[in-house]
């Protein structure tokens, strides 16, 4: 093997250009797929840091009305009617959880005068209660809040350290999203990245708004609005089961609602 390693560096010493192309495409591909594992192991393949994960559904369903419209996988969306409706019923779900992009992609945030690109969804208010979710600093918001629609703001752990270096003092202090000022209340636990399934972890929530600026997936309020248009829909649903419920018995139980 020693022999071989020197042969190898005697070749690459009279080609540099061509070494320095294999060194550049060996670099850039172990690189893209660590950073593609990592995410997929974060996401994906750990499950979640909160109670019972094991009792957590996403919730579909496979014939949506004619008379509604919806955003993304119909199959994955429900308007609010409905979801104000299930939530009503506790026989096999303990909560019912909703949430919803603020973009396609990402929204425009702006903390003091540096402007970015950021992950952000919109939430009920039993978001962080309902998954058990801890939190780092702060506190989490809660039912009232959307309820009221409060102009707070959760941050994930890894935005706080990437943006701000864990610095405590962004408590209590405004971020602009989509230049709407929301107050950061809480930091969430380290490794809780939301519960987007396609892969992207979340850097903020906030409660479900009523505000134009602040519209699920980014849609001008001129076409549809969440609380506005019931026939839009653009909620995903997320469910913890009771106790002693089991999948099939919640299929059974929600089939006729």
């Amino acid at each position: 093997m020693l022999a071989d390693l020197k042969y190898a560096l005697r070749q690459l010493r009279k080609s540099p250009g061509f070494a320095l192309t294999a060194v550049v495409t060996l670099a850039l591909g172990i690189g893209a797929n660590t950073a593609i594992f990592s995410v997929m192991h974060a996401v994906l393949l750990r499950t979640l840091p909160v109670r019972d994960p094991q009792q957590l559904f996403y919730l579909t369903h496979e014939y949506a009305p004619n008379t509604v419209g919806n955003t993304g996988d119909y199959s994955f969306t429900f308007g609010i009617n409905v979801y104000n409706r299930m939530r009503e019923d506790r026989a096999v779900f303990s909560d019912l959880i909703a949430y919803v992009p603020l973009s396609f992609s990402k929204v425009g945030a702006r903390y003091g005068d540096a402007p970015e690109e950021i992950e952000a969804d919109e939430v009920s208010g039993n978001f962080f209660s309902a998954l058990a979710a801890r939190m780092a600093a702060g506190q989490a918001f809660g039912p009232a809040d959307e309820d009221k629609h409060s102009a707070v703001a959760v941050i994930s752990y890894g935005y706080w350290t990437r943006r701000f270096e864990r610095d405590p003092n962004v408590i209590g202090k405004p971020i602009y999203v989509n230049g709407v000022p929301v107050t950061v209340i809480g930091v969430a636990a380290p490794h809780f990245y939301g519960v987007e399934s396609g892969g992207n972890a979340t850097d903020l929530w906030i409660p479900l708004q009523n505000r134009p600026e602040l519209n699920s997936w980014g849609v001008p309020a001129s076409g549809a609005t969440l609380y506005g248009s019931p026939n839009w829909w653009n909620l995903m649903l997320l469910a913890r089961l009771r106790p002693g419920i089991t999948e099939k018995q919640a299929l059974a139980g929600m089939e006729p609602v």
